[in-house]
């Protein structure tokens, strides 16, 4: 138990040093995806923000399963995901087989990707849900209350990292914010794409050494991602040195 609450305390630390220090949304979304992994223990992880165009958008997603799976609930507006953030409630399945007719097309999706069970926590801003984290687990998995409460927490630092004005401005940024996160991505998805295709990897692969060049370099992953799609970096200085 003592190294489960260090491990718990590095992460929380982490994400509020991120922050504090007014991280870029990436950084802090690629932090709350991870800290599922490394706290609660999850497969995989995915946010959906509600789009003020309308509708729900991926936003972040530690690999393409999950990244498949959150945009399958936004453009079929069926899953736990979509519940969470419609009803502004925390949804759980604890076993998606015992629980087919719940959400069929994800559930089928879902079980085809190798998941088993999934939990969905609101995001909430101004009293309401403004997005969803979904955690998903490989095997059949209960959450407990402290998980429970610690998906609360992580949820609730991923909105304050988008957005840290006062009301009533905070829900005007996250709007502005969801819109810039989704540019960030559609540059990161192009720079990966580049990256696989320069490196002959694949997209999981790609990413990972994006985002690894970003770490080391200490710097925001759009820049990195601006830097490739420009051609102001070659995709052969993301390999670690060895």
């Amino acid at each position: 138990m003592p190294r489960a609450q260090h491990q718990i305390a590095v992460t929380l630390s982490e994400l509020t040093a991120s922050v504090v220090d007014g991280h870029d949304a990436e950084s802090v979304l690629r932090l709350v995806t991870a800290a599922c992994e490394s706290v609660l223990s999850a497969s995989a992880t995915g946010v959906l923000l509600a789009d003020p165009r309308g509708g729900l958008s991926v936003v972040a997603a530690s690999d393409e399963r999950a990244r498949f799976l959150e945009l399958l609930q936004s453009q079929i507006a069926e899953g736990p995901c979509v519940d969470c953030v419609r009803h502004d409630a925390m949804v759980a399945c604890e076993d998606l087989e015992g629980e087919p007719d719940r959400w069929p097309a994800f559930t089928r999706a879902a079980l085809d990707a190798g998941f088993r069970a999934v939990h969905a926590v609101p995001m909430r801003l101004a009293g309401r849900a403004v997005g969803g984290l979904n955690v998903f687990y490989a095997a059949v998995t209960p959450w407990e209350v402290w998980q429970e409460r610690l998906g609360r927490v992580l949820a609730d630092l991923a909105v304050l990292g988008l957005s840290q004005d006062d009301d009533p401005a905070r829900a005007q940024r996250l709007a502005e914010q969801t819109l810039t996160t989704l540019n960030d991505r559609v540059m990161l998805a192009h720079a990966i794409g580049m990256v696989a295709g320069a490196l002959g990897t694949g997209t999981d692969e790609a990413r990972g050494l994006v985002l690894g060049y970003a770490t080391r370099n200490r710097g925001p992953v759009r820049d990195v991602a601006r830097r490739l799609t420009g051609g102001d970096l070659d995709p052969t200085a993301l390999l670690p040195v060895s």
